[in-house]
């Protein structure tokens, strides 16, 4: 394995500074539930979608979000080289710009269990949510730059540094990063705190 240092960060995004998107109808939760790295390309009906707080006169961002991400179409052609084998792309009706869906299928079973912390459903088996994020240094890990986990496949993507660096220098809005994992201190035995640094864009 390379050394080059890896960072990975929870990908969020800043809806409380920006408007967002919601479906015109409201959703089954069954079909919510699929977002979990299933393909739907072969069965995707655009998705008509509205802005939430328009009449508070919010700006929408360059990721306004919805029920998935959602990005503006020169993020998604700024950030395709690196994500194009991660995610499939989800068209919208909607009526203020041209935004496009992101469905991540990457799901990875990257994560160190013996490094990471864990709270454990009642029936101890699953998993309820993570104190601490740790993952394996692997060729998997790097071939991604967005992915979510095994354990948690409905919730938060991953994304990688390159990712992050990308949306920094074309001054991207609405994206919020969360470090979550830095293999520069698993080299150096330290650990590293869920949320330690956040950066909105």
């Amino acid at each position: 394995m390379t050394n080059k240092l890896v960072k990975i960060y929870q990908l969020h995004f800043d809806n409380e500074h920006y408007d967002y998107f919601i479906p015109e109808q409201d959703l089954p939760i069954n079909e919510l539930r699929t977002f979990d790295g299933r393909s739907k390309q072969n069965e995707w009906t655009p998705l008509a979608v509205r802005r939430a707080n328009w009449r508070k006169g919010m700006e929408l961002s360059n990721a306004p979000c919805c029920i998935f991400p959602v990005f503006r179409r020169e993020v998604l052609d700024a950030l395709r080289p690196l994500i194009a084998g991660s995610v499939e792309e989800l068209e919208l009706v909607c009526h203020d710009g041209n935004y496009c869906g992101i469905n991540v299928t990457a799901v990875l079973d990257v994560i160190d269990y013996t490094k990471s912390k864990r709270i454990y459903c009642d029936d101890k088996q699953r998993i309820l949510v993570f104190e601490r994020h740790a993952f394996r240094d692997c060729l998997e890990l790097r071939q991604h730059h967005i992915f979510k986990i095994v354990d948690e496949p409905q919730r938060w993507a991953f994304v990688s540094d390159a990712f992050k660096s990308i949306v920094e220098s074309k001054g991207f809005t609405g994206f919020i990063f969360r470090l979550v994992w830095d293999s520069k201190d698993e080299y150096n035995g330290l650990e590293v705190d869920l949320f330690r640094g956040e950066e909105r864009m």
